[in-house]
């Protein structure tokens, strides 16, 4: 920026103030309000002081745009407008002003005055505005959509250029401001055209390579259709003609109801250009089984054949076809040299000299060769032309990385189709009205068929019939047993058969994973799981998970993480279904979660009641975790996996085995899962604990199935349960059950004097037991039970201190953030709201819902107390959102928020109070 007049260098200013000036520019007489300088100055944390600053900043401003203004004088260039300042533009002119100004003449004119003021304005244009106040501010919308109005200003300009004789006077401008835009494609194309038009088509073909590498570094994506035809239109002009066009037209019929993919088609037409220049252009189309390959392969190559004259030749290498029945070299060599017109009896010598005679063939054509079903590189690699002007699709079920690598190939995985795409392509198959008539069996087809295509059009085809064709083929796909079934037409019209073709070729390790992986309940599968499912180590796992992801049979989802197609996962569930196998792979699942539920709980620095007594099926896929949270976070991503483990514990008689997986998984499930859904899973574990005759395993079982009770409301079954186990604890003279058991008590009752005498208790106890992760978290509920009584600030400070030590003496991190909310609301209460604030600080990263909702309620009293209304506000909103989320993790349905609820109000109420007077 800089200010002409006064004359004043505004690099001696402060940065803030500079960023205001800034943003009363951009918004080009529009009112900017406070709140949105307050943001663009701090971001989400300002200080209390920010408004104050604020209004200083402005004043200085105003004095800096008006030198002869009078002390405390608002004057006439910086006005305020309600909750916030603009510019008078009639009184401070700026460039940006002046380019709109510009802009809007030049489309009003016509000739020399349109091109006169489109170059003007290009000059006031160029260079990016506002480029020393730093990314983070440049980022904000005010400011970028500066930037987007520069470019459309370029854009435009750009197109008017196109409609003059000689557009060159205006290039230099457009070109300024597409160096600063280079992932905008559509200012790119207008550039690369217009340059194209003034007769620099080199310099026209760097920008578009420019833009190409840039779009492919910084986004890898390819150009789009507008930018890809703009150069496509410079090249077709400088074309070299091609003489003779009776070449072989050997490319199957293309399938009418075929849909184009999104973002493919980019990437295709990209490899053509390459083609038609005269550089490498080969495109790998892989993917699994059925998803498309050959058919969009064949689609494209139909759709440019006219712009490779010389003809287009196909061949199906069979790559997956039973040993013996695949295309040999010596067999696919000979077929494309008869299709280029050559005699393959005057070739002798094999396969060497068949690949001279067919590169002699091709050499100087300007040809597409479709190479389909390859199983390997090596299948391709003979056949590739290996002179320029060719080019070359190859479609696999293995990703074929050597030609990505050594060949220079492209690749292009093919995934499944979207929900959308699934249903236009059924409409094509079937016609819309017919879709559209029975929406919840369309639905249901798409579901089942999980963007899989050649599922869809075996669906379609099932489904052409009359009546009730369209649900009959629903409900076939809909059971998981038959779902195959209603997938296959004919021997040649077969998904199973489709999919055995992939299978048979595997290694025996990776033919193992791949059957085995079904037993996995999740959604997503863990290396580390499926290592003990399978039994090999994870360097071996590793290889064979390699294999199945290059064959498209897996696909990774994440690191470590890796996923199958809904109807691959049943065909691989038929391989392995009554094998003993499959049962013993179950069992390793077993042990697995068993182990890992085990580790996660040890994280929070508890000593666990019962020991494992069996050893993990794979040691190195059992890992430890860094911190309680990490395994909040684990439990978040395989809890389908965890509990569903649980039931084929149950279902195989591992009763102990689930019972210490419902008992280990207690910390993650509180923070992640309602008490009232956890009480039948648990009542399922206190009845398998029973069964194997563990009755301290039973026991502690049935305290967690008590506490669940009693935090939904059924009070005298949960206290009927915790009076029976503090019975035992007491019997055995264990002091830490009993402490646990108490405190449970404590926290379930709400009447104010038994919980505090029930939780003063349970503190007692838990000194007798002389652990300190047990005295942490009596003192945690104690703490909790003092807030709740309305006690003194004194006592509760006092409690929560002694629970600070012991949660550090212990490691149980995982219950810091209550002692840290606990203080903070003692704090504000007593008056210290920016300590509590502050304190509050280290809470905002904790998963335990409960931590979130006493976050935002102290939150809501300290910013009040301390007069932020912005703050307040906010949090008492999201401490309602947060309540309404999560109403179940209240005592008593509820009756706890309430009182929070209220404890908000008249904080609130009493900053209004004061703001008022």
């Amino acid at each position: 920026m800089r200010l002409l007049s006064p004359d004043v260098d505004l690099t001696t200013r402060p940065p803030r103030e500079r960023l205001i000036l800034a943003s009363l520019i951009a918004a080009r007489g529009t009112t900017v309000s406070i709140g949105e300088l307050v943001d663009s100055l701090w971001g989400d944390e300002p200080p209390s002081t920010a408004v104050n600053q604020v209004q200083r900043h402005v004043g200085e401003l105003r004095r800096l745009l008006d030198p002869e203004l009078p002390a405390r004088a608002t004057g006439t260039a910086v006005l305020g407008a309600g909750e916030g300042y603009r510019l008078d533009p009639a009184v401070v002119r700026t460039d940006l002003q002046r380019v709109t100004e510009l802009w809007a003449m030049a489309r009003r004119s016509t000739g020399a005055d349109a091109a006169s003021r489109y170059l003007e304005a290009l000059e006031l244009a160029a260079g990016a505005p506002f480029s020393g106040l730093g990314w983070e501010a440049l980022a904000r919308p005010a400011f970028a959509a500066t930037e987007r109005d520069r470019i459309a200003l370029a854009i435009d300009a750009a197109e008017y250029g196109l409609e003059l004789r000689d557009p060159s006077s205006l290039v230099a401008g457009v070109e300024r401001i597409a160096v600063d835009a280079p992932l905008d494609e559509r200012l790119q194309a207008r550039l690369v055209t217009l340059l194209a038009r003034c007769g620099r088509r080199a310099d026209a073909i760097a920008v578009y390579d420019g833009a190409r590498r840039r779009l492919w570094e910084e986004l890898s994506i390819a150009p789009g259709t507008e930018l890809q035809a703009a150069v496509d239109d410079i090249l077709s002009e400088n074309a070299p003609a091609v003489s003779g066009t009776d070449g072989p037209r050997k490319l199957p019929l293309a399938q009418a109801a075929v849909l184009d993919r999104e973002g493919i088609r980019t990437q295709f037409d990209e490899t053509a250009a390459n083609a038609l220049r005269g550089e490498p252009a080969i495109l790998v189309i892989s993917g699994m089984a059925g998803i498309g390959k050959t058919t969009l392969a064949v689609q494209w190559a139909h759709s440019i054949a006219a712009r490779f004259p010389d003809g287009q030749l196909f061949i199906n290498l069979h790559g997956y076809a039973p040993r013996g029945e695949a295309v040999s070299d010596e067999e696919a060599l000979g077929q494309l040299l008869a299709d280029l017109g050559g005699s393959v009896a005057d070739v002798q010598g094999g396969p060497g000299p068949l690949r001279e005679a067919y590169r002699r063939a091709v050499g100087g054509r300007r040809m597409i060769l479709v190479i389909d079903n390859a199983a390997d590189v090596e299948q391709v690699r003979s056949l590739l032309p290996g002179v320029p002007g060719c080019l070359v699709v190859v479609t696999s079920r293995s990703n074929l990385s050597g030609l990505v690598v050594q060949d220079g190939a492209v690749a292009v995985p093919l995934g499944r189709l979207t929900d959308e795409e699934s249903r236009r392509l059924l409409v094509r198959r079937l016609g819309e009205a017919r879709v559209r008539s029975d929406p919840a069996s369309t639905d249901s087809i798409v579901a089942s068929c999980a963007g899989l295509p050649l599922a869809l059009a075996l669906a379609a085809a099932s489904a052409s019939g009359a009546g009730e064709a369209m649900q009959d083929v629903a409900d076939g796909l809909s059971a998981t047993a038959s779902a195959l079934d209603a997938l296959s037409l004919d021997p040649d019209n077969d998904l199973r058969s489709t999919f055995e073709w992939s299978y048979r070729v595997l290694s025996a390790d990776a033919a193992r994973l791949f059957r085995l992986a079904s037993v996995h309940p999740g959604v997503t599968h863990p290396r580390a799981a499926l290592a003990s499912i399978v039994g090999f180590d994870l360097a071996r796992t590793t290889r064979a998970l390699t294999e199945l992801v290059g064959a498209n049979l897996f696909v990774i989802v994440a690191k470590g993480e890796f996923a199958v197609h809904d109807l691959l996962r049943i065909y691989a569930h038929e391989l392995a279904k009554g094998s003993y196998e499959r049962v013993q792979a179950q069992r390793r699942l077993v042990g697995h979660y068993v182990h890992m539920t085990r580790r996660a709980f040890l994280s929070f620095g508890r000593k666990p009641v019962v020991e494992v007594e069996t050893l993990p099926p794979v040691p190195d896929a059992i890992s430890d975790f860094a911190s309680s949270d990490d395994a909040v976070r684990w439990f978040f991503a395989e809890r389908r996996a965890v509990l569903e483990t649980f039931s084929i514990a149950l279902s195989l008689g591992l009763d102990r085995e689930a019972a210490l997986m419902a008992l280990d998984w207690r910390p993650m499930r509180q923070a992640v899962d309602a008490p009232s859904i956890m009480i039948e899973v648990i009542a399922e574990a206190v009845d398998a604990a029973k069964r194997c005759g563990d009755e301290r395993l039973e026991v502690e079982l049935r305290r967690d199935l008590a506490v669940n009770l009693g935090m939904c409301g059924r009070e005298e079954e949960s206290k009927h349960h915790l009076e029976r186990v503090l019975e035992t604890y007491r019997a055995w003279g264990d002091h830490a059950g009993e402490s646990n058991t108490l405190r449970n008590l404590g926290h379930i009752l709400e009447h104010g004097t038994t919980r505090l005498t029930l939780t003063a208790q349970s503190v007692e106890a838990a000194r007798r037991s002389e652990r300190s992760d047990i005295l942490a978290i009596s003192l945690v509920t104690y703490a909790y039970a003092v807030l709740m009584s309305g006690a003194t600030d004194d006592l509760l400070l006092e409690v929560t201190a002694e629970a600070d030590q012991h949660v550090a003496a212990s490691k149980s991190e995982y219950l810091a953030p209550y002692v840290a909310v606990y203080r903070a609301i003692t704090l504000a209460r007593r008056g210290e709201f920016s300590e509590s604030l502050d304190l509050l600080q280290t809470t905002h990263d904790s998963l335990d819902a409960m931590i979130q909702v006493y976050g935002a309620m102290a939150t809501a009293i300290a910013s009040a107390g301390a007069g932020q209304r912005e703050q307040a506000y906010e949090a008492r909103e999201r401490f309602e959102r947060l309540v309404r989320d999560h109403e179940d993790f209240m005592t008593k349905g509820g009756s706890e928020g309430a009182v929070l609820r209220a404890w908000i109000e008249d904080a609130i109420v009493e900053m209004e109070r004061r703001s008022a007077s």
